[in-house]
């Protein structure tokens, strides 16, 4: 397959990081896991941290992106020149200003000799490489991998990736027997019904099976799993497959704002990325943390909490939903309004059912009809649709005659409802139903992928 880039393993990648705490001084740092395309690459030189800035040495991370690399020890000039992308990238030593392909770029920190070695600003250099520069506090790794964005697909029991335009970018394999989307850079693949481990973006099984039973996707640099041993209990291993907290919980949400959801014998609680229960496990049932605040139940009761594990809003509902956009969704007798974070109803219960509001919009429903209002309970979409869903890559699929389609934001038609049944946009495609064909659709309408 090809990617944008093309990685020069044998070049071993020096510390990276995007920053974590604000220092004055320089140090090194040896305790950063970095991960580029889903493998660990060791360090020759240590991580220098400046002015809440990273630097690295120009030769490792110029190499390691596939870059040609140059410097003028007069001019103290560095120039990286990749032909696979027809990247130029010239720094200059204590300049703040970069320029790709001629074009002038400001600098977190300047490019520095320290200790005989010239260090350069390490996410300039991985965004000018076309990478995702993503730092993980909590397991604290940085992780590089494509900014592509590849979608699972399936013909005749082989599954592989597509890319946005519909071209076969990890070709279809009986090795998988499915196969979910990437997070951070890394996808679930399953062989013969059982977990077969983690994928990076060329197909390359970079986290294999090994121990695992099974595992969740990643979230914040961590994901949940299960051994051959403990296949009752999880813990979290990080984007090298290290488990960091050990199998010791029986359930494991995914890590959300720093926390997640785990079940401690009957009750739930929460955890931090060291595996700390800094919210004690007391209740009934809790979800992700979401706007600052997580749904737990308690008694019946439904309550949000903050990251502190204090109570924030007793919510004297039948039903709640999470926080989105500083309102979450609650249900009075039959009907269902919104609640903002002093658990007033600025939204009043009027609606025979509603979704949570995604990029300034909700999804509502009264008299058997569906249409949108905004936070402040304007209805700025008429209730025209048979049914509704949330708004994501600023369309919505709605439903019309039985058949499903797609508006925008003013409630018009951008897809014609012809589709049996449609997913909502991710990353530019809809996974959907075209008669009785798997298909993905572009935000044109435009079939890009069928499995016929």
């Amino acid at each position: 397959m090809r990617i944008v880039l093309k990685t020069m393993v044998s070049s071993l990648i020096t510390m990276l990081l995007i920053s974590m705490a604000r220092h004055e001084g320089v140090f090194a740092s040896n305790d950063i896991k970095v991960v580029l395309h889903g493998e660990r690459l060791q360090s020759v030189h240590s991580l220098i941290m400046k002015n809440d800035a990273v630097l690295v040495p120009f030769t490792d991370i110029f190499a390691a992106l596939g870059f040609k690399v140059s410097y003028d020890p007069a001019a103290k000039s560095i120039t990286g020149v990749n032909t696979n992308t027809d990247t130029v990238v010239n720094l200059t030593v204590n300049q703040k200003t970069a320029r790709i392909n001629n074009m002038p770029y400001s600098l977190p920190s300047a490019p520095e000799i320290i200790n005989g070695v010239t260090y350069v600003p390490l996410r300039f250099i991985g965004e000018a490489g076309n990478l995702e520069v993503k730092w993980y506090s909590g397991p604290k790794i940085v992780a590089l991998y494509a900014k592509e964005n590849l979608f699972p697909v399936s013909i005749g029991g082989k599954f592989g990736y597509i890319n946005s335009q519909g071209k076969v970018i990890i070709d279809y394999q009986t090795r998988f027997t499915d196969a979910y989307h990437f997070n951070e850079g890394l996808a679930i693949v399953y062989s013969g019904g059982k977990f077969a481990g983690f994928i990076n973006q060329q197909g390359k099984l970079v986290i294999p099976k090994d121990k695992y039973y099974d595992a969740k996707a990643f979230s914040e640099g961590l994901a949940a799993y299960r051994t051959l041993s403990t296949e009752s209990k999880y813990g979290y291993m990080d984007l090298t497959g290290t488990s960091i907290i050990t199998p010791q919980f029986n359930k494991a949400n995914p890590f959300s704002e720093g926390l997640a959801a785990v079940q401690i014998g009957t009750k739930y609680g929460y955890i931090n990325a060291d595996g700390k229960v800094v919210i004690k496990a007391l209740y009934d049932s809790a979800t992700d943390f979401s706007d600052g605040l997580a749904l737990v139940s308690f008694q019946g009761k439904n309550l949000y909490l903050d990251k502190k594990g204090t109570v924030v809003v007793n919510a004297n509902y039948s039903q709640a939903d999470s926080f989105h956009s500083g309102l979450a969704a609650v249900q009075k007798g039959s009907k269902f309004g919104f609640i903002d974070k002093s658990g007033h109803l600025t939204i009043p219960a009027v609606y025979d059912a509603v979704h949570s509001f995604t990029e300034g919009l909700a999804a509502v429903k009264i008299d058997g009809k569906s249409g949108y209002i905004d936070p402040t309970g304007k209805q700025v979409i008429p209730f025209t649709f048979e049914a509704a869903s949330d708004f994501h890559d600023g369309l919505a699929a709605a439903e019309s005659q039985g058949k499903t389609g797609f508006i925008n934001k003013a409630g018009e038609w951008v897809i014609a409802p012809s589709l049996s049944w449609a997913e909502p946009f991710h990353n530019g495609l809809s996974y959907a139903y075209s008669g009785d064909s798997e298909v993905y659709i572009n935000q044109l309408g435009k079939i890009v992928w069928s499995q016929h």
